[in-house]
């Protein structure tokens, strides 16, 4: 296999990343819209004649270049501390997760102060434009904003005030934003085939059962039963047709002062919308993160899957060649200390490896074209933790930074900065 050269991309790619992205500064005289460029190839990995299962580019195809925008754009990974700025009037926007439908549609719920009502505002057009409106919850409720296709969005809301999650509603718009509607939240024993799961809700599914929305209608099911995994996850960037991945934990027991000690390390999939299950345990307590699930689950076609975690301190890659039905340990390893791990298989093939998600973690990048027997360094960029979305790929900054990474390949990225909003 050929030596991969990564000293001009990471020249490149680390002089796009140099600038300090300041976050949505409330702009009291008018709205307007920065939007940053940056086109990065996070890793050019030359696909050799064995290459992998996905992989879709001939094996002497040249890898795609670099092409570094010109103007500010923001570190991958934002220094920490940077904190929103009031404007002389002491107002403050605040924003959440931006919710991407695809790669022109993008909305986020706001608010200019912590009592006043929830709003939502919208592109279009790839950010070059921005309308906004009123979000009919409560002034207090918490939202979780969800786009499940292009115009299709719906949001979860709870009052603070409510005395426990049973009192949560649902709304949803089919038109974008314009017009809303209340939904009702229907149990079933099944989620509905082509129905988008939606992932990173919590709790997770071991104590709050799957959800998925149908992206014509927005109407909301769930799940009657939880997952059997404990300290699940959802894992949400698997394709649709792959079935439904949770990333979870077999066991527990109670440490010092109480604090419990997730064992054990497993995933679970189903090919009949959560009807049924089946397991794959893996050996030592392979994980990708202190807080929840079990390892990173990577796939791009659903029949190549990684699951891909840390066992004291070294980076543990599994391979399935067969949608999770047996597996194999690769060779590929990286010491990553106690880091948080995220993987994702890009649509060429190459497994892209994340550890750690904050700079306080000082994250590192790897990247592997050989199925994981290794594991090469690569330039920090996104990439190792998208979701699929009509068109190609998003990753979102948050809770870091409030715009989005967007992809039409998963191989260069665009810089969507977020709304100034008045």
């Amino acid at each position: 296999m050929p030596e991969l050269d990564f000293t001009g991309l990471n020249a490149a790619a680390q002089a796009g990343f140099k600038p300090h992205f300041a976050q949505v500064v409330a702009a009291a005289r008018r709205r307007r819209l920065r939007r940053r460029v940056l086109a990065v190839a996070t890793v050019a990995l030359l696909i050799t004649g064995s290459g992998v299962a996905v992989a879709a580019r001939p094996d002497d195809s040249a890898p795609p270049p670099v092409r570094s925008g010109t103007d500010r754009t923001p570190d991958f990974i934002p220094t920490p501390g940077a904190t929103p700025t009031a404007d002389p009037g002491g107002r403050q926007i605040f924003t959440g997760r931006p919710a991407v439908g695809d790669l022109t549609r993008v909305y986020l719920r706001w608010t200019d102060c912590r009592t006043c009502p929830l709003r939502w505002a919208a592109t279009d057009d790839g950010g070059r434009h921005w309308r906004t409106g009123p979000l009919p919850v409560p002034a207090d409720a918490m939202v979780d904003l969800r786009a499940v296709a292009p115009r299709t969005v719906v949001a979860w809301y709870l009052s603070r005030s409510a005395p426990d999650n049973r009192s949560a509603g649902w709304i949803a718009s089919t038109d974008g934003g314009n017009t809303w509607r209340e939904v009702t939240l229907r149990r079933v024993d099944a989620l509905p085939a082509g129905w988008q799961v939606l992932g990173g809700r919590l709790p997770g599914p071991s104590e709050d059962p799957l959800v998925a929305v149908d992206p014509a209608t927005g109407d909301v099911a769930q799940l009657r039963e939880r997952s059997a995994l404990r300290n699940a996850a959802v894992v949400p960037s698997v394709p649709g047709a792959a079935g439904l991945w949770v990333s979870g934990r077999t066991g527990q027991h109670v440490g010092d002062g109480g604090r419990i000690i997730w064992t054990g390390s497993a995933v679970e999939v189903s090919r009949d919308g959560g009807r049924t299950w089946s397991r794959h345990q893996f050996p030592d307590d392979l994980t990708a993160s202190d807080d929840v699930g079990g390892p990173a689950v990577a796939t791009h076609d659903g029949r190549t899957v990684y699951a891909v975690g840390r066992v004291r301190g070294a980076l543990v890659v599994w391979r399935s060649a067969d949608g999770g039905a047996t597996w194999a340990r690769a060779a590929g390893t990286a010491r990553v200390g106690e880091r948080t791990i995220r993987a994702a298989v890009r649509p060429d093939g190459v497994l892209m490896v994340q550890a750690g998600i904050s700079a306080r973690e000082e994250p590192l990048m790897f990247g592997s074209s050989d199925e994981g027997a290794t594991l090469r360094p690569a330039p920090l960029g996104p990439g190792a933790d998208p979701r699929p979305v009509p068109g190609g790929y998003a990753q979102t900054g948050w809770p870091d930074s409030e715009g989005a990474w967007l992809s039409a390949d998963g191989v260069t990225w665009t810089w969507l900065d977020p709304p100034e909003l008045s």
